[in-house]
């Protein structure tokens, strides 16, 4: 008897225990049909809204069907795909960067005033993407995704030249952080150089590079195959856009100057100086050779003080004028004494020639960083902001601060 009711109690045990697993994954399972449910619910909606989206961009005069809170999630969903749009576009610092539309006019006319301050890109991320946009993209969304991304390379730059995190950048710190981004861009030039170099001369590879390379070379770079190369008509390149025709026909007149050997090939060291100038030995030497020519009056090879700061400028019986050339005539002279002339000795021979006209020297950043802070310090406080930065956001971003190769290359 009392194993029966052992026996009992253990079946009793077993059913309840059963009971319980049961229920436990019935309601396991209704979680998950549950959050499936859900999942389908949302992704009709998305559908739902795509298509009336659509719809209204097709038909624009027509009223919307969708609640206010569907448009609100549309306009969102808009943007978002712009932005991701823009992120795809924009280069690394900034090949194609600039301002929005607004008050184009203006900001234009201040950044032709910056001079040798970048003032080499020919388009701007607006233009990028609006030549690349969908039809069905909103113009002024784009124009606001380009503005973000804009802030977010000047923010991320003054982040890295703010040394002391006081968020203002003083004429050192930028001067600092320009020189570091010029260094870095001249020795990543040279290293490349002949890794390039062996890609473009295979044609045969003879150790010289033709014209006819490196046009071929060009056009691979810029997405054509083999068989449109040969088809390609090098006189009017319609298969180009206009970026790149404007590159081919500055890459021409940079030819027949590297080439000083032969016209019709390029060394090794000539194909530096012709695709980054700025790198080139040769180059600087030559910067040295017209400084001699301008300012050596008896022929030495060696300029003294008196040489460097004669401007040779006419008598004139302006004030103003003599004002401003004796204020031109103090800053010149007191730059070949704390800069030129290294040994203090009273003149400037070549090599100190040109250690003075050699872009990593932080003398060269230093004067960038002032053209800067004169065209930008809009309160004049000798300190820069991030919102005087975004404020003049199309002359950053064609400055050496960030576009640091197109600045050089059209400077030189």
């Amino acid at each position: 008897m009392t194993f029966v009711n052992k026996l009992s109690k253990s079946f009793r045990w077993l059913r309840c225990s059963t009971l319980c697993a049961i229920l436990f994954y019935m309601f396991f399972i209704g979680l998950i049909l549950h959050s499936t449910s859900h999942k389908l619910q949302q992704h009709q909606q998305q559908q739902q809204q795509q298509q009336q989206q659509q719809k209204d961009q097709k038909d624009p005069g027509s009223s919307h069907s969708s609640s206010s809170s569907s448009s609100i999630s549309t306009s969102s969903a808009a943007a978002a795909a712009a932005a991701q749009e823009a992120a795809k576009l924009a280069p690394n610092v900034g090949h194609h960067q600039q301002p929005s539309l607004v008050g184009a006019s203006a900001k234009e006319e201040k950044a032709q005033k910056a001079g040798g301050v970048g003032g080499g890109l020919a388009t701007g991320t607006a233009a990028v993407l609006s030549s690349s946009k969908s039809p069905n993209q909103p113009e002024t969304v784009i124009l606001a995704a380009s503005n973000v991304n804009e802030k977010q390379i000047l923010a991320k730059a003054f982040k890295r030249a703010d040394r002391n995190h006081d968020g203002r950048l003083s004429i050192q710190e930028l001067g600092q952080y320009i020189n570091r981004r010029i260094v870095e861009h001249i020795d990543e030039a040279i290293m490349n150089n002949a890794r390039e170099f062996r890609r473009v001369d295979i044609g045969p590879a003879d150790g010289l590079i033709t014209w006819d390379e490196y046009h071929r070379f060009f056009l691979r770079e810029h997405g054509m195959t083999e068989a449109d190369i040969d088809e390609h008509d090098e006189i009017r390149h319609t298969a180009l856009n206009r970026r790149a025709r404007e590159d081919m026909m500055r890459d021409k007149a940079r030819w027949s100057e590297a080439a000083r050997t032969d016209l019709f090939t390029l060394t090794i060291d000539e194909y530096l100086s012709f695709r980054h100038p700025e790198s080139s030995v040769s180059n600087l030497l030559e910067l040295v050779d017209d400084l001699l020519r301008q300012f050596d009056q008896d022929g030495d090879d060696q300029l003294t003080l008196e040489e460097f700061s004669d401007l040779n400028v006419d008598d004139d019986d302006d004030l103003l004028r003599k004002s401003l050339i004796s204020k031109t005539l103090v800053e010149r002279r007191e730059e070949f004494k704390r800069i030129i002339d290294k040994n203090h000795d009273g003149k400037a021979d070549r090599g100190e020639l040109l250690y003075y006209v050699n872009p990593k020297t932080p003398r060269y950043a230093l004067q960038e960083a002032a053209t800067l802070f004169s065209l930008c310090d809009a309160n004049k406080d000798e300190l820069l902001t991030l919102k005087e930065m975004t404020d003049n956001a199309e002359i950053f971003l064609q400055s050496k601060m960030i576009d640091t190769a197109n600045s050089f290359h059209t400077e030189f």
